[in-house]
């Protein structure tokens, strides 16, 4: 029987309660690691905390001041270490251009780009002290190419990009590795989509399938596994070639 490929690691996965960010924490716990669940309601955290083997439930709003130091001071306190980073809590508040007021515009930012910077930052403190670790930023092809209706949205994904590239440049040198992942599955977040806009992002798919949050998970667990040990900087597309168009 093949070894755990994350067992003894510590993996914090931001927006870990429902889709994506679930999937991926249950799947890092089946690996071994000892998954840290994020999410802003506290009972949600904590019963999907209780499912997976020893794991614990962090609760707040990661786009607020202060929540990503807690975050990473609680899961040193409870663990001692932080190995993975994995980025994914996001909101798509979408809307047209002239629709988009600056209340919309700041909360998406906060939570799609200054938390994860926060979070990226007070891990980083973490890893250099251990000598190295893992961190995943869950960015969009929207974030790459733009989309109607999501100005916001997609460029708090492209300046998330930016500092993976960023943080991969400079955190190198500690044994820190920094990647991309870009998926398109259908979640939580994908269903409240605009249905003109679902349909455009299906057709511009060449495998004739949506893809599904265990599909993206199977990507992360890659990215931070040492499988990918000589790789950073990169982005991994999980969207069904989506963003070949």
């Amino acid at each position: 029987m093949a070894a755990a490929e994350l067992s003894g690691q510590v993996a914090i996965v931001t927006g870990s309660t429902r889709g994506l960010g679930r999937a991926i924490a249950e799947r890092f716990a089946a690996e071994g690691a000892s998954v840290v669940v994020h999410g802003r309601d506290a009972a949600l955290c904590a019963e999907v905390a209780a499912s997976l083997p020893g794991a614990i439930a962090f609760a707040g709003d990661i786009g607020r001041p202060g929540t990503a130091d807690a975050l990473v001071a609680a899961t040193v306190a409870t663990f001692g270490r932080v190995d993975i980073l994995v980025n994914n809590a996001g909101v798509a508040l979408d809307n047209f251009i002239t629709g988009v007021t600056d209340e919309r515009w700041d909360a998406t930012l906060a939570t799609n780009l200054s938390g994860p910077f926060a979070t990226l930052r007070a891990v980083t403190r973490v890893m250099k002290e251990q000598g190295g670790g893992v961190v995943l930023n869950v960015i969009s092809w929207a974030g790459e190419r733009g989309n109607v209706g999501q100005a916001a949205y997609s460029a708090s994904k492209a300046g998330l990009h930016a500092l993976t590239l960023s943080a991969a440049k400079e955190l190198g040198k500690f044994g820190i590795r920094v990647n991309s992942l870009s998926p398109a599955a259908a979640t939580d977040m994908t269903v409240t989509m605009d249905e003109r806009l679902q349909k455009i992002a299906d057709s511009r798919r060449p495998l004739k399938r949506k893809g599904t949050a265990d599909d993206v998970a199977e990507g992360a667990l890659f990215l931070v596994s040492d499988r990918s040990r000589f790789v950073t900087g990169d982005t991994l597309h999980v969207d069904g070639g989506m963003h070949l168009n």
